[in-house]
This record gives structure tokens, C-alpha cells and sequence, in this order.
């Protein structure tokens, strides 16, 4: 199953469903019914705007395209997968505009979310940084 959720199709298909109203409601119901106690942990492009805007911290994490598309190919080799790089670069430009411009809960930071551009970091970087991002905000 984890191997499935990280195919480009299914972002493909998530971005696309997003742009319908109904859809949308019942996908936020069942969103925000997932938040019970202690919390959770959600990653998504209107977590922190639509799905949870009340959240005690909220990262808004970016990279440049050519970045991103980078990682994912490495992210999809890991799982046996191999794509094109023109090609996803493509996608993911598309999959960024239609999110940034579509009419219901459109792509863009919080406006109380923490920035992160990741795009010359390591993963142990952005970890790092976040958890400092976090225990300034919540006493563990």
C-alpha cells in the first residue's frame, strides 16, 4: 500500500479530484475526523489553510521545481519505479498550477505557517530545523 500512495498517479488524481465541490466536502469530513487526541501529524497541499487552519504549528514546505523533481525520481527509484524527467517535470508543473489556481482551497502557505524552502537542504536539515520550529512553539 505505501508503495501505491507515493505513485505520481495518485497526486495526479488527488489534484484533480480536489477541483469538485462534493468531492471535497466529504474528503475534508473525513480529513478532520482523523484528528483525535494526541494529535496528528498531516501532509497535504491545504492542511494547513482548509483541513486543520486551527493547528498549533504549521510548515509550509516548499523547493524549486527542478529540486523537487529530482527528489521524486530518486523517491520513485527507491520503490523500483523509473520516470522521465521532462516528463515529471511537466507534471509537476501542471499538478502546481492547477493546485495554485484551482476555485476551491487553492495552494498557499498559512498565513501563521512557518516557511521552509528546502531546496538546498538535506532531509536531516529540514528535520532538524523543524523540530527547533517546534519546540519553540510546544513544551515537550
Amino acid at each position: 500500500m505505501s508503495k501505491v500512495i507515493h505513485c505520481q498517479i495518485v497526486g495526479e488524481i488527488a489534484s484533480k479530484l480536489a477541483t469538485y465541490p462534493k468531492i471535497r466536502k466529504f474528503l475534508l469530513y473525513q480529513q478532520r475526523y482523523f484528528r483525535k487526541f494526541p494529535g496528528l501529524i498531516a501532509e497535504g497541499r491545504d492542511m494547513g489553510t482548509v483541513v486543520f487552519p486551527d493547528a498549533i504549528i504549521k510548515f509550509f514546505l516548499n523547493a524549486n521545481l527542478e529540486t523537487r523533481v529530482y527528489r521524486r525520481i530518486q523517491q520513485l527509484k527507491k520503490i523500483g519505479l523509473s520516470i522521465n524527467y521532462q516528463e515529471l517535470f511537466q507534471q509537476l508543473k501542471n499538478r502546481d498550477e492547477r493546485d495554485q489556481n484551482r476555485l476551491i482551497s487553492p495552494l498557499y502557505p498559512s498565513k501563521d505557517a512557518i516557511i521552509l524552502n528546502s531546496t538546498n537542504m538535506k532531509l536531516s536539515e529540514v528535520i532538524e530545523y523543524s523540530m527547533k520550529e517546534i519546540k519553540k512553539k510546544i513544551v515537550i
